[in-house]
């Protein structure tokens, strides 16, 4: 993602945007307008040729620049088939090995990127076909040479466009193999079925008996199946890109009619149960735009890796299919009577995400066909390749992690975590406390890997996204506990951007060594979600504050030497105005604690009270009275933190532990119910991955983070939930009390998840911000 121009994308959406509203296009969408002369037009902005190779004639801006065009085409509703039509044909010609001379394929393709020549791919053979290598039956086409010509036979079904095209790529199956043809419309022997799609494209089946082509007509003969498949999963990837624009144009219609329309003498925006749907769909939506980022970045990165790139294109369609149908029915919903009319456009965009959702596949089948493709997420072996060795010479305590190759970073962690965690530690499912794993994070410290996403100059290791990714990732997946990590990551972050050069030097090497272990005081009994209610108090005393009141809900606050809180030092003005962050020693005269007792059986919060409790001015993070932004600064790494996929990653370990010693996996219902919470988890990653970004940056984390913190705890619940069923008996069995060989804790996902949608602000809370921060909607 690092050779990504954001700025030159977001130019290139403007530009597009820019050009369909010169026209109206969803009237000529309604009228089936389409026509030629406004195809040369698309044509002369390059967007043909967008995605071809320089070296052939077209632009090479890449996909990313081309599925910024496609959602703002799926956001105007363009008529013109740009994906059926321009993706397909010249991606498989940009792809082939021409068979003999060129020319006929470079002449070919140079006119269609002019928008000279209108050509459709024909490759599928029968319904739910999704790869053009599959038996397609009695009725594929098949070539047979003859007299220095070649002649056709066949049938190909859902060619699209189906009208007005000047031919079609054909593939045929002969004795010699597969092979790619362009057959001329009017060709002798072709006859044409047209049908229109849900949204009134022109579509047709193929019917080919005794068509003679000429020699020149063969394109393509060695690898043509693998170029048909590569040229459809990018055309997946770009029609997913059309829905995404679909479904955020679509809610975006609907916010701006739920502000206008009035019932029961309030505007519909201000109901919470409308409020919620609306948030949920747009979830649904930001889920397939990181998901379509995540999987061109991921081809980008592995071009030639043809699984990677199947999966991710399945992965993607079936998220954005879901995100496009999910959000025009919902729309229809919030307009009424009117929405389920013609003449209201919602109805364009939910036929419209109607018929490409089907096209190409179903989310059903790319549903499957990713739970057959992504690899396996059991965690790795022990024996790393059977190499024993683990000295200290294989972990550097520094080195350039970001350009270790992925795979021998990995491989690093897993021998450090074999050479140096506790065994009897490993896969435990609640917090830990410290007295239990102090000694790894003083290995960690030790190590100079305690605070991987810390900067180097104050102590980090400055991993990347990705690599921040992968050791957590790894961790999880060996089963290294979470320790007492307040500081490391939430305190730490907000020294480093708020704090002074003081305070970064008294507090931050506390935090990495150990010596100072932090507890969060945000919560108290009457201020959970509305935070800013807070009552606990801090008066000035000359150089010092008095801190009098209570925090609730402070995580292993009873193993902490110091606590970073929220006080109220100003109760003349607003709620939000009045409050300041503050660090205090739980040493101090005045402190006293009280665990809490969890469901599980397991304390893992405490009340903390201060009664006089004197702190040196000193302790104050930014300007008095100023707290409330830098806590939404941490509540947002909170966020992030807690938007982490490795709960949703460790479950899916556990339920293929327990379906492969069940036999689970060889039930479709399970797999695909599986098929369905593995999209859900590696959706998770992918807006992970995008936050992440941001945080790592240095950028200011946006209220659409509330969205992330919904999706992974609510994964991690359904996850839980599944583990729970297939366990039978031990889904209801003592929580400590472990399935078979005793590493699956059958409840712990469950009820862990029943916390994480409640602490950081409740995911009904976070739908609330989401709805009115992002959507705009009134009353929220």
């Amino acid at each position: 993602m690092n050779a990504i121009d954001h700025e030159f994308i977001e130019e290139i959406r403007d530009s597009a945007r820019d050009f369909l509203q010169r026209r109206d296009q969803r009237q000529r969408k309604r009228k089936a307008a389409g026509d030629r002369e406004y195809w040369k037009e698309i044509a002369s902005v390059g967007w043909l040729g967008m995605s071809v190779p320089e070296a052939l004639g077209g632009l090479g801006l890449g996909w990313h620049a081309m599925a910024a065009v496609l959602e703002e085409a799926g956001r105007a509703q363009l008529p013109e088939p740009l994906v059926g039509a321009g993706v397909l044909a010249t991606t498989l010609l940009a792809r082939i090995a021409p068979a003999g001379d060129a020319g006929p394929r470079d002449r070919l393709l140079d006119a269609i990127c002019r928008g000279e020549r209108v050509v459709g791919l024909a490759w599928q053979e029968t319904e739910g076909q999704l790869e053009a290598g599959e038996a397609a039956g009695a009725f594929g086409v098949t070539v047979t040479a003859r007299e220095g010509a070649y002649v056709l036979n066949g049938e190909k079904r859902h060619v699209i466009p189906g009208a007005d095209v000047d031919g079609w790529l054909v593939t045929a199956d002969g004795e010699a193999g597969s092979a790619l043809f362009y057959l001329p419309a009017g060709t002798p022997g072709v006859t044409v079925h047209a049908h229109e799609r849900a949204d009134g494209s022109p579509a047709c089946h193929l019917a080919i008996e005794s068509a003679v082509l000429a020699p020149d007509a063969l394109l393509a003969r060695a690898g043509v199946l693998d170029a048909v498949d590569e040229a459809i999963d990018y055309g997946r990837l770009m029609q997913s890109a059309e829905l995404v624009g679909i479904a955020r144009q679509v809610l975006a219609d609907s916010v701006a009619y739920l502000n206008t329309r009035t019932q029961f003498g309030r505007p519909l925006s201000s109901f919470q149960a409308l409020q919620h749907r609306l948030v949920d769909a747009a979830m649904q939506v930001e889920l397939a735009a990181n998901s379509l980022l995540d999987a061109l970045n991921a081809i980008a990165a592995a071009p030639g890796d043809a699984k990677t790139r199947k999966a991710a294109a399945s992965r993607v369609k079936a998220r954005a299919a879901r995100a496009g149908i999910e959000a025009s029915r919902l729309a229809i919903q919030l307009h009424g009577a009117i929405g389920y009319t013609d003449e209201c456009d919602v109805s364009l965009y939910f036929r419209s995400a109607l018929h490409l959702g089907a096209w190409l596949g179903n989310a059903t089948a790319h549903r499957q066909r990713y739970g057959a493709l992504a690899p396996d997420p059991a965690p790795p072996a022990d024996d790393d390749n059977g190499v024993d060795d683990a000295s200290d010479a294989q972990f550097p305590r520094e080195a350039d992690w970001n350009a270790m190759p992925e795979a021998q970073f990995r491989a690093m962690l897993r021998r450090f975590f074999r050479a140096h965690y506790p065994e009897h530690l490993r896969h435990v499912p609640w917090r830990l406390h410290w007295d239990e794993i102090k000694d790894w994070y003083f290995t960690l410290s030790r190590q100079s890997w305690i605070a991987p996403a810390w900067p180097r100059e104050h102590g980090g290791m400055a991993l990347s996204p990705a690599r921040q990714i992968a050791f957590i990732e790894e961790a999880e997946r060996y089963g290294v506990a979470r320790a007492p990590d307040q500081g490391l990551v939430m305190l730490g972050p907000i020294l480093i951007r708020y704090g002074t050069e003081a305070q970064r030097a008294r507090f931050l090497p506390g935090i990495l060594s150990g010596e100072a272990v932090w507890a969060q005081g945000y919560s108290e009994p009457n201020a959970g979600s509305d935070l800013a209610s807070l009552r606990c108090e801090a008066v000035i005393d000359g150089d010092e504050l008095v801190v009098t009141g209570q925090k609730t809900w402070s995580t292993l606050a009873q193993d902490a030497t110091h606590m970073f809180m929220l006080v109220r030092t100003d109760k003349t003005v607003k709620k939000q105005a009045g409050i300041s962050f503050l660090l205090v020693d739980l040493a101090s005269p005045g402190v006293s604690r009280r665990p809490i007792r969890t469901l599980s059986g397991h304390e893992e919060f405490c009340e903390v009270f201060f009664d006089q409790v004197r702190v040196p001015r000193d302790n104050v993070v930014g300007e008095l009275n100023a707290g409330w932004d830098i806590a939404k600064a941490l509540l947002g790494f909170e966020r992030l933190f807690s938007g982490s996929p490795k709960h949703a990653s460790h479950a899916l370990q556990q339920i293929f532990s327990i379906a492969r010693q069940r036999g689970l996996l060889a039930d479709p219902a399970f797999t695909d119910r599986l098929a369905e919470l593995r999209l859900d988890s590696a959706d998770l990653t992918a807006m992970y991955r995008v936050f992440a970004d941001l945080a790592r940056a240095g950028r200011p984390l946006p209220p659409e983070l509330s969205l992330l913190k919904i999706w992974a705890t609510e994964t991690h619940e359904r996850l839980g939930a599944l583990l729970i069923q297939i366990a039978e008996e031990y889904g209801g069995a003592a929580m400590r009390l472990g399935y078979g060989n005793g590493n699956v804790h059958a409840l712990a996902p469950y009820v862990n998840a029943l916390a994480a949608t409640i602490f950081s602000g409740t995911n009904e809370i976070q739908r609330n911000i989401y709805a009115k921060q992002v959507l705009g909607l009134q009353g929220a």
